[in-house]
């Protein structure tokens, strides 16, 4: 009987030491406030310890909704500290595993801008904004998608100012 038992109290123990879900989601939590308030700009360490957290939540409840809304938010982290290749796949991780999550929309827009900042590269960020304005001409990041995507063949911000000037003089305005 003794031979049994030490077995499964170890097992029971064991059981017993592993973080729950929601205690997992309390530690991200704090140290996501924590990164916010330590810095400006979060370091790679810091950002490498909250992705190594996301990614094991993610990987041991790839279902949850807390997991879309993590894949979102490392996607986010990643673009900070300029890991490109990764936000891009917790972006498109986020679309394909919950395509009918409220941050789809803001995911595929938010490619664009990964790709634009983080990747430094205008075509794909070109690319991501006009497939974006194309599927969600309706949405209210459609115009944003539209301007950012114009903004992107300027080549300095006088360019851009002069864009802005032309398209206001073109603005017929009615006054009293």
């Amino acid at each position: 009987m003794k031979k049994f038992l030490l077995p499964i109290l170890a097992i029971i123990v064991f059981a017993a030491c592993q973080p729950t879900k929601e205690s997992r989601l309390e530690r991200i939590a704090a140290l996501e406030v924590q990164t916010m308030q330590d810095a400006k700009e979060i370091s790679k360490e810091r950002a490498d310890s909250l992705l190594s957290m996301y990614d094991s939540y993610i990987m041991d409840f790839p279902t949850d909704t807390n997991s879309a809304i993590i894949l979102y938010k490392a996607a986010d982290v990643s673009t900070n500290v300029m890991y490109c290749d990764k936000a891009i796949s917790y972006l498109e991780r986020l679309i394909s595993d919950f395509p009918d999550f409220y941050l789809v929309e803001i995911a595929k827009f938010k490619i664009g801008s990964v790709y634009e900042k983080a990747c430094n590269n205008k075509e794909k960020a070109k690319e991501a904004y006009g497939k974006f304005a194309q599927e969600y001409p309706d949405s209210e990041f459609a115009n944003d998608a539209a301007i950012l995507f114009q903004m992107l063949d300027m080549s300095d911000e006088m360019d851009m100012i002069r864009g802005f000037e032309a398209k206001n003089a073109e603005t017929i305005t009615v006054e009293d």
